[in-house]
């Protein structure tokens, strides 16, 4: 508010004391314009705050159904989201403040009030107002191509994730109690087979790209997706290994499927 009031008083001083009502009338039309000029960089800024708030919402939706993301890019979201919540505030706050300043300007336009000590120090901090808000202006741009690339990455690590896939490693008995598992015998071998979606928030779920080996420690007993146990050379390839074993995924079909892998000591 004092900013508002101390602006068009400043608009009024643009020239000295002995000047004629004409000059007085240039300095405050000149006034005038730069506080549209402000408004206009306002509007722009409003303008780059929506678009970041479309792409923030996008990048939520994926966030959300996404299942393995990394957590700081997450977090950086979040962070962003906060910037631009703050950047529209001002931006309002702003924007009133500039109305009530070009309300007192034309109060003062009409008293045909001077005051040129006044006018200067208004002056100052209209620059230093406007000079502010195109910072504010570039940053936010700054931002949106962040989070541009953010988008990408998120498009391309829910790409990889489609085509990885998704190995939970546990004992028996920790697959069987969540309830992840059911367990039989068929032909005088154990079955597995799993019956529930894997928790996306374990830390112990691990994405595997098709072809790219995954070392479990400890024996493997068996793989299991929902169809059942998995067999050894159609569906994936095994090496094993002093106190641990390595295991490639072979068959394209299990891309983007939930599988556990059984281990024992």
């Amino acid at each position: 508010m004092r900013l508002a009031l101390a602006l068009p008083v400043a608009l009024l001083a643009c020239g000295n004391q002995t000047s004629t009502v004409g000059d007085d009338a240039q300095a405050l039309a000149q006034l005038q314009e730069e506080l549209h000029q402000a408004n206009a960089v306002i509007d722009s800024l409003k303008y780059t705050v929506d678009a970041s708030n479309q792409i923030i919402d996008c990048l939520r939706a994926q966030v959300s159904s996404l299942q393995e993301v990394d957590a700081r890019l997450y977090e950086s979201v979040q962070q962003l989201y906060a910037k631009l919540r703050n950047w529209r505030t001002q931006a309002e706050n702003q924007r009133e403040q500039n109305q009530e300043m070009s309300a007192e300007l034309e109060r003062l336009r009409r008293e045909k009030h001077r005051d040129r000590q006044t006018i200067a120090r208004v002056r100052r901090e209209a620059d230093s107002l406007n000079s502010a808000l195109l910072d504010a202006n570039g940053a936010l741009r700054r931002q949106v191509g962040h989070l541009d690339q953010l988008r990408d990455k998120l498009a391309l690590a829910r790409g990889e994730a489609a085509q990885a896939v998704q190995v939970f490693p546990a004992g028996e008995q920790s697959l069987r109690e969540p309830g992840y598992m059911e367990t039989g015998r068929k032909m005088f071998r154990k079955s597995y087979e799993l019956i529930k979606p894997l928790d996306p928030a374990d830390p112990r779920l691990r994405p595997v790209p098709m072809g790219q080996p995954l070392e479990l420690e400890g024996d493997l007993c068996g793989l299991a997706d929902r169809y059942g146990r998995l067999r050894e050379g159609s569906d994936f390839a095994q090496e094993k290994l002093a106190g641990r074993v390595r295991v490639t995924f072979t068959n394209p079909l299990l891309q983007g499927s939930e599988v556990v892998a059984v281990v024992g000591n």
